[in-house]
């Protein structure tokens, strides 16, 4: 019981860390990929036309027989992301400066819009006069980006002022250089979708414009986004994956061993 109390607190041992990670990542994805293979063929997934949330939709051009792997998956993730976040945030706290449990705070937020993404599917069907299970989706999928966008980049910059505390061992300041790399990564790739995504809302009027002046039908944002770089859906799956990868690479790159309270400098 206490091993269990201190696993939910985020006091991982290295070895209980690399097994807790490890039965994250086959719990994770051996529920993803079923639901995936069980998508209708009819339907055709495409993460360039489908969005992450649509393999855990049991609307029937969605994925009627699979759509609960997806739920069950989702909300595992995010209540085992809670200890991992927790586990983060204490090699980080002895470098935040102002308002400290704001970011914990925000990757909480995170972790809980994981949960509702995978308890209310997104589906039109109403949960209670015109509340939608759609909308409790868009929600947490709301709680999602709010919360790990603001907090991604705060833990990376305490990560990397740990990185050059000289009071600190050589071999932890080595730890630390090391989990700047998910930080980096993550910021690259988000930074590489917030490009496109608000590139095409940009050239989007222009293109309208000219298919309409010489006659020809021009689609939504959506559709017309759909099989090229510019597909939300492309960049929503891309975006589930990524935040996957860090949360677990952060952990493992992090020191084993919590750092003494410090003062911030």
């Amino acid at each position: 019981m206490h091993a269990l109390t201190a696993i939910a607190n985020g006091r991982f041992t290295p070895r209980a860390l690399r097994v807790y990670l490890a039965a994250l990542i086959v719990g994770f994805y051996g529920l993803i990929l079923p639901c995936w293979w069980l998508f209708p063929a009819e339907n055709n997934f495409s993460i360039l036309t489908h969005t992450f949330s649509y393999l855990g939709s049991w609307e029937e051009d969605r994925n009627p027989r699979a759509w609960w792997l997806f739920s069950i998956a989702m909300t595992a993730w995010g209540l085992a992301s809670i200890p991992l976040v927790l586990y983060s945030w204490r090699r980080a706290a002895p470098w935040a400066r102002r308002a400290p449990r704001v970011l914990p705070g925000l990757l909480l937020a995170g972790c809980a819009g994981i949960i509702i993404v995978g308890l209310f599917p997104d589906t039109r069907d109403a949960i209670i006069g015109p509340l939608r299970w759609t909308r409790v989706h868009y929600f947490g999928a709301l709680f999602i980006v709010v919360g790990f966008l603001g907090g991604v980049p705060w833990l990376g910059a305490l990560v990397r002022r740990a990185a050059r505390d000289p009071r600190l061992p050589e071999d932890v300041r080595r730890a630390y250089a090391r989990a700047q790399w998910p930080h980096a990564c993550f910021a690259a790739i988000c930074a590489v979708a917030l490009f496109f995504l608000i590139r095409w809302e940009i050239i989007y009027p222009g293109l309208k414009a000219a298919a309409e002046a010489e006659g020809r039908e021009f689609g939504s944002r959506w559709r017309e986004a759909m099989n090229t770089i510019y597909s939300f859906p492309l960049w929503d799956n891309v975006f589930v994956q990524t935040l996957f990868i860090y949360l677990v690479w952060t952990a493992l790159a992090l020191p084993a061993r919590e750092p003494g309270t410090l003062d911030a400098k």
